[in-house]
């Protein structure tokens, strides 16, 4: 009698204490919460977390597949025989889900504070919820304000559609291009606000943008951070933020819903040309 195939885990982990654009990808037949605990040891400072993972019978081949999918991007390993790879967790996510549609029994979960969330079908486990931690839990009811009081933005409400709030530190928008989309965030450990421009795959526009920085800074009315990766370049605009304290809310929304009109605007007006406006 022929046993049926065990099922596994390929992950996608990240630390704290490494690059922004740096992670661990790697299989385990146990649950990946279990093999990120083990890989917690005195090789790193901080534990690891799990950003994302698939779950399949065919785990092993998945695995190579994700590898050498990488590999012929680019050099993108740390160190050859090492699971490490030099790539935006994001597009490892990216390159999971298309993986994944070749793949019949593959589960994708994405994870925020090492607790799992599923944002493609709206499905958040009600056994998990209830386990969220502070963080997670204070996070969705910001994401749920700036959902309420969007409507009151008239000029924000009519150039976004909202989604979903999830118990996350970032939220994106949409903004009519598969090249770059606004990420929003609101870090509790970072006690920053953030709002900014992620830019997939076109390096031209991101030294474009760049090169004009003080244009765009004039027009944002904020100090610009740039931040090169190699397939997800963004810039950023910050301010302090204390998301413990409640009676900052209203005043951090209004300052997400302003920025992201003006950062889509700036996008809108350059269009095709190469003028910023």
């Amino acid at each position: 009698m022929t046993k049926d195939p065990q099922e596994g885990y390929v992950y996608i982990l990240t630390n704290p204490s490494f690059k922004e654009d740096w992670v661990k990808i790697g299989k385990s037949s146990r649950p990946v919460d279990v093999r990120s605990k083990e890989l917690d040891n005195t090789a790193v400072p901080l534990p690891f977390e799990i950003f994302a993972t698939m779950r399949t019978t065919k785990y092993n081949e998945v695995e190579k597949l994700v590898h050498k999918t990488i590999d012929r991007l680019t050099d993108l390993r740390i160190r050859q025989n090492r699971e490490f790879f030099n790539v935006d967790p994001q597009v490892a996510l990216d390159i999971f889900r298309d993986i994944a549609m070749a793949v019949d029994d593959a589960e994708i979960i994405e994870y925020e504070n090492n607790l799992p969330i599923n944002p493609e079908t709206d499905i958040i486990d009600k056994t998990i919820k209830s386990a969220f931690s502070d963080t997670s839990e204070i996070q969705l009811r910001f994401w749920e304000e700036f959902n309420t009081q969007a409507v009151n933005h008239e000029t924000f409400f009519k150039e976004f559609s909202v989604r979903k709030a999830y118990p996350q530190h970032w939220y994106d928008l949409s903004i009519g291009s598969s090249e770059y989309h606004i990420c929003l965030t609101a870090s509790r450990q970072k006690h920053e606000l953030t709002a900014g421009l992620y830019i997939s795959d076109n390096k031209e526009l991101y030294y474009h943008l760049r090169n004009h920085t003080e244009e765009l800074e004039q027009a944002i009315g904020d100090k610009i951070k740039w931040k090169e990766a190699s397939k997800a370049s963004r810039f950023l605009i910050c301010r302090p933020f204390d998301i413990d304290d409640k009676t900052q809310w209203s005043d951090a929304v209004r300052w997400l819903y302003d920025k992201s009109v003006t950062i889509k605007g700036i996008m809108k007006n350059l269009g095709g040309k190469k003028d910023i406006q």
